[in-house]
């Protein structure tokens, strides 16, 4: 596991790192929420992340103006939780799992005194209508339960916190645990590591453009990315964070 201590979330540096690998944002592309089961939707999921090895300028999804909203007010939601715990919340740019693939960009984590993810944040901002129904139903929603614990499953951590925050209304807090559902979608995740990757050195040889046949006089190189090691992309450890700029988890 690789934690990127000092890489922004949002930078044209996280986007490129990120591309190319499974993000627990779109697991629910990978998993079912209900058994926590390989989804018949990953096949289109696996193609999306192909296509972004070989086109990384290409966006499927560049936002909209409630991903953009969520975004904005994520260092108010985050600050707003802070002040409710008793221990320190870090930002981090993101976490990439042990198979050197699978993705996570938590918008907090606990650390203990080794240095280890002992807990996450999982923070939304949605609508009044949003916020009112996940605090009269009391329970992870089901659309961010893959996302949750994926996380736990990627970083190691024992629990995750879900916080769901609008200005003016008393924020919702669950604190969600490891449980069987954790290791079925930890299981599920490495099958469909395990699937993309045999489906991307398949389909390698049929799309890469051979240079020397290629149109153009000077064609850009494609190649997949390389797994589990960092990219000339990505920035090393003494990084200076800039501005946060748009982009999902």
């Amino acid at each position: 596991m690789k934690i990127y201590h000092d890489l922004e979330q949002g930078s044209a540096e996280w986007l490129a790192i990120r591309k190319g690998k499974p993000s627990t944002s779109k697991l629910a592309s990978i998993i079912t929420a209900s058994k926590g089961d390989l989804s018949k939707s990953r096949i289109g999921y696996i193609r999306e992340l192909i296509g972004e090895c070989f086109a990384p300028d290409w966006e499927e999804f560049a936002g909209n103006k409630y991903t953009d909203r969520g975004i904005e007010l994520e260092p108010e939601a985050r600050e707003a939780f802070q002040a409710t715990v008793d221990f320190k919340v870090n930002e981090v740019g993101g976490v990439l799992g042990d198979d050197g693939v699978s993705w996570c960009s938590p918008d907090g984590v606990v650390f203990d005194q080794t240095g280890d993810i002992v807990s996450g944040l999982e923070v939304k901002c949605p609508s009044p209508r949003v916020h009112i129904g996940y605090v009269l139903d009391g329970v992870l929603p089901a659309a961010y339960k893959q996302q949750v614990h994926g996380a736990m499953a990627i970083t190691r951590a024992n629990t995750w916190h879900f916080w769901s925050y609008f200005p003016g209304l008393r924020p919702f807090h669950l604190l969600v645990e490891r449980d069987d559902y954790t290791t079925k979608v930890a299981t599920a995740l490495a099958e469909f590591v395990t699937e993309y990757k045999t489906a991307l050195n398949e389909v390698t040889p049929l799309i890469a453009l051979p240079v020397d046949v290629a149109p153009d006089p000077e064609p850009p190189t494609f190649k997949p990315l390389t797994f589990g090691e960092a990219s000339a992309s990505e920035p090393d450890a003494v990084t200076p964070k800039k501005k946060r700029k748009g982009g999902k988890k």
